[in-house]
């Protein structure tokens, strides 16, 4: 695989010159790629006068399409790796992907920041910019700057996010800045050098993803992994009836907008984190990570391209429900025994309208006249087909497509199809094997008296933690990482790619105190304890406690 790398992100840089050059070539003909796509040619039409005008029209149609089938010709010829990834990704070993992901990344960020890639140097070249540049230009870029800072209360965080970045679009994946303050506007300690950034999407995606948060964006499956609510829209819709809303009007689509637009930032949050290589302690479902990687195409993940719901996909979702159209599926009697039709009930939550029983029914039917037509030995196959594209495709098709669309503003979605559900759950969350304390080990950074001297040796209170950390079981590992990092599986390509790295720090003398951590920077606040059996217990302690954050 030497050389393969290197090949392959040139490739990449080629494929996006042809798609600039696409895109001139759409904006110099008024249209966009969608529009050109259904353009097809016409008959000359009868009428006196307009057959010369339609003939040079049908030959501009020829043209572009002509152009279009050259370059994608010309892409064929010329990047036959980009090829091979996105036709047959796993002839390629998983690391060398994520290699490849993170270089592709880099380019991007290379591209859109005029190469200066650290955030305080992007920062600075835009406020120092040409030296004899206009006030409107000095202007400009202090909007850019003011509109990638945000203060956000921790009690608010994603409310906040969502109000003060939603309009940034692809903009969010140039540096932010991050400002914590609390309910009386008082500014947290923190200097911003990437860590509270860390703090910031870490803390939006908890709170946005947690059940019990309040906002049922997202449900969770038997296995606590994730999945959009299939019925947000529907009680949207009836919380608009309840408050008087005339269905199809200004307002009402405004807010279910406003509601697909959550889900769209949600999107973009999460692609945030993959485009940084911040991983985050948030699990999804397979078949909705299998959307992700079969959406592909160069550019916004506008739509399931590629997804087809299936039976299989359907355990992911309902387990319950997954079993029993199995039955149904190898019954051997008369299916009509159950008096099934092409008919499906959804439960819609109904809090707020004050009945005695906070839910309610809504039938749908899966096909024309569904209700009239009862399921059969003959016809049961389609019926279990249509109950699963209704589940899975269907019901929750707005909310996917907007998380999707926020997504794919980040993340090219090509670069996703290189990767199955599974691997893409390990791009996001983290590699689940044994953690490597000697890889951790190799690339911890000290402060303080830990720092390491000219003699390169680690402090006797480094050397005793390092012996607790080998002793300890996985799970306690994992345990001590998610104290200090917030999630607990390494980086894919070892904690060399941990952003910010590990690091340690002494906290003191006093042998009663607790370790204690900054989530932000990935600090663990270590005092110098006497004994390596104190160390221990005062480290698990704080561990199992969650005891001792603070924002440094």
């Amino acid at each position: 695989m030497e050389g393969f790398i290197p090949a392959v992100v040139a490739e990449e840089e080629n494929r996006h010159k042809v798609q600039e050059a696409d895109d001139e070539d759409d904006e110099q003909n008024g249209g966009t790629q969608e529009t050109e796509d259904d353009e097809e040619v016409l008959p000359a039409s009868e009428i006196i006068g307009t057959r010369r005008t339609q003939r040079t029209r049908n030959l501009e149609v020829l043209r572009r399409q002509q152009r279009k089938a050259s370059r994608k010709k010309y892409l064929e010829a010329v990047t036959p790796r980009l090829e091979i990834l996105q036709n047959m990704p796993f002839f390629i070993p998983f690391a060398t992907r994520v290699q490849i992901f993170r270089q592709f990344v880099l380019l991007d960020q290379t591209r859109r920041r005029n190469g200066h890639i650290d955030p305080d140097h992007w920062r600075l070249s835009i406020i120092q910019g040409p030296q004899h540049r206009s006030i409107e230009s000095r202007m400009m870029e202090h909007e850019i700057i003011s509109r990638h800072h945000a203060k956000i209360k921790r009690e608010n965080v994603f409310e906040d996010a969502y109000d003060q970045f939603y309009q940034l679009g692809e903009g969010l994946k140039e540096p932010i800045q991050i400002t914590f303050v609390d309910r009386f506007d008082t500014v947290e300690a923190g200097i911003d050098g990437g860590g509270v950034t860390k703090e910031f999407l870490t803390s939006v995606t908890n709170e946005a993803f947690s059940p019990s948060n309040g906002l049922n964006l997202f449900v969770e499956n038997d296995h606590n992994l994730l999945y959009p609510n299939p019925s947000a829209v529907d009680e949207r819709k009836d919380l608009l009836r309840q408050a008087q809303f005339k269905e199809g009007t200004l307002d009402w689509n405004d807010q279910i907008r406003e509601l697909l637009r959550r889900y769209e930032f949600l999107g973009r949050i999460i692609g945030k984190c993959l485009y940084e290589g911040i991983l985050v302690d948030v699990g999804f479902a397979g078949f909705f990570l299998l959307k992700w990687a079969l959406t592909g195409g160069s550019g916004v993940a506008s739509r399931e391209s590629g997804y087809r719901a299936n039976l299989n996909d359907l355990r992911d979702l309902d387990e319950g429900l997954y079993q029993g159209l199995l039955q149904l599926k190898n019954y051997e009697g008369d299916v009509e025994d159950f008096s099934l039709n092409f008919t499906v009930t959804d439960t819609i939550s109904t809090h707020g309208s004050g009945d005695a029983d906070p839910a309610r029914t809504i039938t749908h039917e899966l096909k024309p006249n569904g209700s009239n037509i009862p399921v059969t030995n003959e016809n049961r196959l389609v019926y279990i087909s249509y109950i699963a594209r209704h589940r899975l495709q269907l019901q929750p098709h707005l909310q996917t497509n907007a998380f999707l669309r926020g997504l794919g503003e980040i993340i090219q979605p090509s670069w996703l199809s290189m990767f199955n559900q599974s691997e893409l759950q390990t791009l996001v969350g983290g590699d689940s094997s044994e953690i490597d304390v000697a890889d951790l080990r190799r690339n911890t950074l000290y402060g303080g008296v830990y720092a390491i001297g000219d003699d390169q040796k680690e402090h006797p209170c480094i050397q005793m933690f390092w012996e607790v950390m080998t002793s300890l079981s996985d799970v306690e590992r994992r345990n001590v990482l998610k104290f200090v990092t917030s999630t607990p599986r390494a980086p894919l390509l070892g904690f060399g790619q941990l952003n910010p790295r590990f690091s340690i720090r002494d906290a003191g003398e006093d042998q009663e105190r607790l370790p204690s951590t900054s989530t932000c920077v990935n600090l663990l606040k270590l005092p110098r304890y006497s004994s390596k059996k104190r160390l221990r217990e005062k480290l698990l302690y704080a561990v199992n406690a969650g005891a001792g954050f603070d924002l440094s």
